[in-house]
């Protein structure tokens, strides 16, 4: 049986009627994990203007969407977990800061969109207003960061210097000791005339029973013990300059990589009221999304309307007229959309017939499309349809 009772929603009856598949449904329309999580957690609302807002804001989406292709979240990340690590004083690496980036572009891209169309679409300007615009954030990553997560030569005139020396001494490094595995008198002492690195130094691999032929200093040996790996102590030196201005380099790129995520953790109260916002963003969107695949209307949603002369409790003021309705979960090739009309005057509704003769699938449709008309969720009917707004809905379904 189907009740509609002025109290409040009930979790059961959210599970008979399948509420949650229909979340589980739009939640996968979602962008990010917040949105996603806040589709999940989302429950009808017993306030007509707040039902009626949450309709405008669907409805408002599915025709921004139409005349703005670029009204999505992509390239908008969930930020909640670089953020506390900022704010406990963590250094963010590069892809984390390349993220943050990402996401404040999307935002800053959104708010254009919302607020340049807010005379057509208040209620999602209202959204877009709550977008914070943190440009300087954005171009202070853009100008140490590449987009691949890579530390620029240009974040910083000392990192530029160091990487140029750096090449200098590579190149001479190179140059050295490739004459020495190519010099032919050394030949007989190299298992290969190849050049290969251990522990970050240049080294030859020397035959091990050749080990003083070839002067330097042991780095590594072969499994077998046959081959030593020695850096040649002409290129010590050499490999020592080289080797120190590479850990000035990791410390020029941790310095870069600490200012920078101080300044994400500065704002990070105003990238997580935009987190806020974008999530909310979109599970508007998704709602939007999903009343189009399922080819939904927006229903007219009225408060209770008392008899003047008789009480309230003497007179339900109810209207539910439901207009080729579909149950959202079944397949619309093959359902049998349903008329529902329960007038201001009706106490009770009484459905009877034969077993499979639809009673069931009749009520749950009502149901279930209360509830998401409550929801701000367009429902799969035809336009017209009316929906008072309960405080409670009941369902107690079965044998």
């Amino acid at each position: 049986m189907f009740y509609a009772i002025l109290r409040f929603m009930n979790d059961h009856t959210l599970r008979v009627l399948e509420y949650d598949k229909i979340l589980t449904r739009i939640a996968a329309y979602c962008s990010f994990e917040p949105g996603k999580e806040r589709v999940l957690r989302w429950r009808p609302t017993s306030d007509l203007a707040e039902a009626r807002l949450w309709q405008q804001e669907t409805s408002e989406a599915r025709s921004l969407m139409v005349q703005q292709p670029d009204l999505h979240l992509g390239g908008v990340h969930d930020l909640r977990a670089i953020l506390d690590l900022a704010e406990r004083g963590a250094i963010l690496a590069p892809v984390d800061l390349q993220a943050v980036r990402s996401t404040i572009l999307r935002t800053r891209r959104l708010r254009q969109i919302l607020v340049g169309n807010a005379a057509r679409f208040p209620a999602l300007a209202e959204w877009g207003y709550q977008l914070q615009d943190l440009e300087h954030v954005a171009a202070e990553i853009a100008r140490a960061i590449s987009e691949r997560g890579e530390v620029l030569d240009s974040a910083s005139p000392r990192l530029a210097s160091l990487r140029a020396e750096i090449r200098v001494l590579q190149d001479r490094l190179q140059t050295r000791i490739q004459r020495i595995a190519s010099n032919p008198d050394n030949a007989p002492y190299l298992q290969e005339a190849i050049v290969t690195q251990r522990q970050g130094r240049y080294v030859v691999p020397v035959r091990a029973e050749f080990k003083g032929r070839i002067p330097g200093i042991i780095h590594d040996q072969s499994g077998s013990g046959a081959t030593l790996f020695i850096e040649p102590m002409a290129i010590v030196e050499l490999n020592n300059t080289w080797r120190q201005r590479q850990m000035e380099e990791e410390e020029e790129i941790a310095r870069i990589l600490r200012e920078l995520s101080e300044l994400v953790a500065d704002e990070a109260l105003y990238l997580r009221s935009s987190l806020n916002a974008l999530a909310g963003l979109d599970c508007i969107l998704a709602r939007a999304h999903y009343a189009n695949e399922i080819e939904a209307t927006e229903p007219q949603l009225l408060g209770f309307q008392h008899d003047a002369v008789r009480q309230p409790e003497q007179h339900p003021g109810v209207v539910l007229d439901l207009v080729q309705a579909r149950h959202p979960l079944l397949d619309a090739d093959t359902v049998v959309p349903i008329d529902f009309h329960f007038g201001p005057d009706y106490f009770i509704v009484v459905i009877t017939g034969p077993n499979t003769g639809g009673k069931t699938v009749t009520l749950k449709t009502t149901g279930l499309l209360s509830l998401m008309a409550q929801s701000g969720m367009a429902i799969p009917a035809k336009a017209g349809s009316q929906l008072t707004l309960f405080s409670e809905v009941w369902a107690d379904i079965g044998d």
